[in-house]
């Protein structure tokens, strides 16, 4: 929890432990298939594996129905030899990838599993503890419909690209709780707050200044780190305190200011 005050104000800036699944509750441009022994990742889906998903989605790229089967068929066809080496791999995915990009947009989706989740759509880098999980993708189709263009242009591409890559920055947000939102008091009592702020905490901080009133902006630079509970409690309480002698002295002065006034008319 992250705390500032410029009386009256006092801001509260703490994890969203509230904050829903992405891929469960939100409305996604991209679908985000993810296989893994032990981990529910991504979008929920009935495919049993990945040769499932690159088959379905080379059937329906190569035309759908018999036409699509029979193209996938021969493709396997042609690769089917003994023994099989690496470089007939690479060029099967290759052939597959090639025809599944006609009629989507596809990123990789990679895992680091070490210390925690993450999620990227670049490599790790970290052969042990790292590696793909899935991908990411959404039919030219779709992507026509989101931009409203008739054609799919390399910078229409590149832009739904952008789109898909941001989803997954949420999702790593999630799996890693890096999800924030904020309160903010005006003498003891709430007077607004925001919750869903994703990714780093610097980056969530520039966020949150653009719902935070004019004059309380500059807080978000004062905030300071508070660990623990009675640290907390007492600052609120204090702060209570302040406000409540204030409204005290408020009160009090508002008679003598009357008789003031009388007096000068």
């Amino acid at each position: 929890m992250w705390m500032s005050i410029q009386e009256p104000y006092l801001l509260i800036v703490r994890h969203d432990d509230f904050f829903p699944d992405p891929r469960r509750e939100d409305e996604n441009f991209g679908t985000m298939i993810c296989f893994h022994r032990r981990y529910s990742l991504g979008d929920e889906h009935g495919y049993k594996n990945s040769d499932e998903l690159i088959k379905d989605l080379y059937i329906k790229a190569a035309g759908g129905g018999e036409q699509g089967e029979q193209k996938y068929e021969d493709l396997m066809d042609r690769f089917d030899v003994w023994p099989v080496t690496l470089q007939q791999i690479q060029a099967k995915n290759q052939e597959l990838m090639s025809e599944i990009e006609k009629a989507y947009v596809v990123l990789p989706v990679y895992l680091l599993d070490h210390s925690g989740l993450s999620v990227s759509t670049h490599s790790f880098n970290d052969p042990w503890d790292s590696g793909q999980t899935g991908i990411i993708f959404a039919s030219l189709d779709k992507v026509r419909e989101e931009y409203d263009v008739e054609t799919v242009t390399p910078e229409i591409r590149s832009k739904a690209e952008d789109l898909l890559r941001g989803e997954v920055e949420q999702y790593d947000a999630y799996l890693n709780g890096e999800c924030y939102g904020y309160e903010l008091y005006k003498s003891g009592e709430v007077v607004d707050s925001c919750w869903g702020f994703t990714g780093a905490f610097d980056k969530a901080c520039e966020d949150i200044v653009d719902y935070l009133p004019d004059g309380c902006r500059g807080m978000i630079k004062d905030l300071s780190e508070v660990n623990d509970a009675p640290s907390v409690i007492q600052t609120l309480m204090k702060h209570a305190r302040i406000q409540a002698a204030q409204a005290e002295k408020d009160h009090n002065r508002e008679p003598q200011q009357k008789s003031l006034e009388a007096v000068l008319s």
